[in-house]
């Protein structure tokens, strides 16, 4: 058995960095930007949403117009209320763990994936609950009830005898 070889990451380095490594970059490429904006520009290079690339480039002593800046505040804060909002909606509903994939991690296999409900089955769930509640309450006159007839004695006349008597 020999060396095996190392699986190359085809996912380019720009969007592979930490932080301090786009902000050193940055500092050559800003120059080289031509395109309209340059928040969408960043974040799409380094593969941050344009929140970071708004932080970072303040930092980096880039003028963004307040307008800008604001709107993209207000979405962040829109996002996190809406992330908060649903965390409360799962804490009430009973839901202890969850990630991206799963609405409820039952537990982890031993290579340590996870398994459980997934957000689509668990939709499918509120959905089978919520068409529970509209159906009416069933009574007893709707269940079928066996009436014994006549026509019965002749069929049961064929049968063998179950016990000797």
């Amino acid at each position: 058995m020999g060396n095996k070889k190392r699986k190359r990451d085809n996912t380019p380095r720009t969007k592979r960095m930490k932080k301090e490594g786009r902000k050193q970059s940055a500092v050559h490429w800003l120059p080289t930007y031509n395109g309209k904006s340059i928040i969408k520009g960043y974040s799409k290079r380094y593969a941050v949403d344009k929140y970071t690339a708004l932080l970072e480039l303040t930092e980096l002593g880039v003028a963004i117009p307040k307008k800008t800046a604001r709107s993209i505040r207000e979405q962040r804060k829109r996002e996190l209320q809406k992330g908060a909002r649903r965390r409360a909606v799962d804490e009430e509903a009973g839901w202890p763990e969850s990630d991206e994939t799963y609405a409820y991690i039952a537990g982890y296999t031993s290579g340590g994936f996870a398994y459980g409900i997934t957000w689509e089955e668990r939709e499918r769930f509120a959905d089978q609950d919520s068409l529970d509640d509209t159906l009416p309450p069933a009574e007893e006159d709707e269940y079928w009830l066996y009436q014994h007839t006549e026509d019965d004695e002749s069929l049961f006349a064929t049968l063998p005898p179950l016990y000797n008597e």
